[in-house]
């Protein structure tokens, strides 16, 4: 795909012949039409589609989540969902034939100069709650007032449940759960949010089985 800037026929939107011109956050584009293919897609290519769409689906249940977390990061040529989806592409398990999603490596944030949340755990707090802990920071009295985004994940209902807002002077937070999350996995996300909206990276909080 080119990019060109006050050519000599100038910007175009729409298809001249078989050249396509867009316009995308200021910067225009132009691309030929993609050619179509007859043959069958390879065992690699499938095996790629599969492991796209994997993580298209469970980046869109957490768009919002991500949308702050990559909010810091170079978004002129790229969508927090796309830098999101580059920063998760190897987060991937299982075979060459059924790819699973390694939900220990997924990554909804990025950032610098804001603490990551260490020592996180998702413990069982009474029916219909847990509660996430992470452990208590020193030595920088500035980041107690960060305020953590928190995501549960289960598995098996492939739903999610998002709190913002705990501080990270507590080092706890509880979050109810649905009530039909019964005999699944749920898996804990940590991010820190600073007073300056910088985030810190995402901390696994480990996965914990409800019966």
């Amino acid at each position: 795909m080119g990019e060109f800037n006050k050519g000599v026929l100038g910007a175009f939107s729409g298809k001249v012949g078989s050249v396509v011109g867009s316009n995308w956050r200021d910067i225009d584009y132009m691309r030929g039409l993609p050619k179509k293919s007859s043959k069958p897609a390879t065992a690699k290519q499938l095996l790629v589609r599969d492991k796209f769409r994997l993580l298209i689906q469970f980046l869109t249940l957490v768009k919002a989540v991500i949308d702050q977390g990559f909010k810091n990061e170079d978004t002129r040529r790229a969508t927090a969902f796309n830098l999101a989806f580059t920063a998760n592409k190897d987060a991937f398990a299982g075979t060459d034939t059924e790819p699973e999603l390694d939900f220990s490596k997924m990554i909804f944030s990025k950032g610098s100069g804001v603490n990551k949340a260490t020592g996180c755990k998702v413990v069982a707090d009474g029916e219909g709650a847990l509660t996430v802990t992470w452990d208590a920071i020193s030595g920088n009295a500035q980041a107690l007032t960060d305020e953590a985004t928190i995501v549960l994940y289960s598995e098996e209902y492939n739903e999610v449940v998002v709190q913002v807002g705990a501080l990270r002077s507590l080092n706890t937070a509880q979050l109810e759960i649905p009530s039909n999350w019964v005999s699944c996995t749920i898996h804990g996300y940590v991010y820190m949010t600073s007073k300056e909206d910088k985030n810190s990276l995402t901390s696994y909080a480990g996965a914990l089985s409800v019966l």
